[in-house]
């Protein structure tokens, strides 16, 4: 026989929660660092069945849902959401939502409610849309940790240094959520780990140039499969990518070694010279001997 299990929004055994009082909240957002991004509240909770949220008119700051364990549902507007572990979610601010913890696996999760100047720009740099505001991240174990950093500072009082610190920490969160991002499928997390493969190939490969079935081949995938994979995860053509690592490489030859703007050519697969300082000056700004006298006291 099945159990049943009220609903509960708050007040779990063992929950973390921390709310900062309104005259907290002002202060902070007279600070430098956290007036562009503050967090109001924060907590944590384990496996809690009956954990039910109901947001008729949502809240005034966005909110990042983390689910370490477990599952639960997310409806937003008039669409439903399933997460789990590993899945990630960023609730708008001022739209209806509701949440609740899945009763024969009920999820474990974190979370924070922030704001700021440029909180809708974190949120975007996360890659976060209003049409597709869940992804998820496959180390979820990092994301643990990086709350237990910004919980340390809610633990630590209401001075400037801890608001602060709390601040640069859940940015810190927030970029970790884009490089961890990873697609939930199998399939598309094998195709970018090949492209990952591929740019480490890339990286080995800046003494010559390369051709993109060169880079379609090690990666294992069609031509037209890679470039457009390629396009999607770097926003560049993989050809005009290699380009802009060997240019790199360039600039760190001019800035440590005395080698001639020629020496560095050939070093990097380019038989002339006069080409390759023409392409420097096109994709730095400026030529290598310029360069190099800009940066030689660095």
């Amino acid at each position: 026989m099945k159990i049943s299990v009220s609903r509960i929004a708050d007040g779990f055994p063992g929950e973390r929660l921390t709310v900062f009082p309104p005259a907290v909240i002002r202060y902070a957002r007279s600070l430098p660092v956290c007036r562009d991004l503050c967090v109001t509240h924060t907590g944590r909770f384990d496996h809690v069945q009956g954990h039910y949220i109901h947001r008729p008119q949502g809240r005034p700051e966005h909110v990042l849902m983390v689910c370490l364990a477990g599952e639960g549902r997310v409806k937003l507007g008039n669409v439903t959401y399933h997460l789990h572990r590993g899945h990630c979610m960023v609730l708008p601010p001022r739209r209806e939502h509701r949440y609740t913890a899945d009763m024969d696996n009920p999820w474990s999760l974190f979370w924070f409610h922030f704001m700021g100047r440029r909180a809708a720009d974190y949120v975007a740099a996360v890659g976060v849309e209003p049409a597709h505001p869940r992804f998820w991240v496959q180390d979820i174990g990092v994301l643990a940790e990086a709350f237990e950093e910004c919980y340390r500072h809610v633990l630590g009082g209401y001075r400037d240094a801890e608001l602060i610190g709390l601040s640069t920490a859940f940015a810190r969160l927030l970029g970790l959520c884009r490089t961890l991002q990873r697609s939930p499928s199998l399939r598309r997390r094998q195709t970018e780990d090949r492209l990952l493969r591929t740019l480490r190939f890339m990286r080995e490969n800046l003494h010559r140039p390369m051709s993109r079935e060169e880079m379609a081949g090690h990666a294992q995938l069609s031509l037209p499969h890679f470039g457009a994979m390629f396009r999607k995860q770097l926003n560049c053509p993989p050809l005009e990518f290699h380009i802009r690592l060997r240019m790199q490489e360039a600039c760190e030859l001019l800035e440590t070694t005395d080698h001639t703007v020629a020496e560095i050519a050939y070093a990097l697969g380019y038989s002339d010279p006069l080409y390759f300082s023409r392409l420097f000056r096109h994709k730095i700004g400026r030529p290598p001997s310029a360069y190099r006298a800009a940066n030689l006291h660095r």
